[in-house]
């Protein structure tokens, strides 16, 4: 009876794929799950309703161009020349500049809320995963 049982196939790469899809989502709702309304800085007079803020998935260091903070932008829009904060923890850490953003490894002047980016930032700045990277509000 048990000899001619069907034997159980190795995992397909369709199953795999959908089961990574899946723990990553996860991962992504529970890293933007901490960008809350609580701790978001309060809006001030001079805050347009478009000022950007992207949440950091990873960071690297490029040789002779500076740093590079890979995530998503959550909410409004983020350009070249904006003046940033970055945040870790609902406290300024630093403030510094975007040189670049590129978006699938084309050049961009700005991204809008949903895009995947990487942002260039300008000066040694202390960026780790989770932070906030939110553009200043124009005064």
């Amino acid at each position: 009876m048990g000899l001619f049982r069907r034997k159980r196939d190795p995992q397909g790469a369709d199953e795999m794929l959908r089961a990574y899809n899946a723990a990553e989502a996860a991962r992504l709702a529970d890293l933007t799950a901490g960008i809350s309304a609580d701790t978001a800085a309060p809006m001030t007079v001079g805050s347009e309703a478009g000022a950007g803020e992207v949440a950091v998935e990873d960071v690297f260091r490029i040789t002779g161009r500076g740093l590079v903070a890979t995530g998503k932008v959550s909410r409004g829009v983020v350009r070249v020349g904006d003046a940033v904060s970055v945040i870790r923890d609902g406290a300024a850490l630093s403030t510094t500049e975007i040189t670049g953003i590129e978006m699938f490894r084309k050049r961009a002047n700005e991204a809008r809320a949903g895009d995947m980016v990487g942002v260039l930032l300008a000066g040694k700045n202390d960026v780790a995963r989770g932070d906030v990277i939110r553009v200043f509000a124009s005064a």
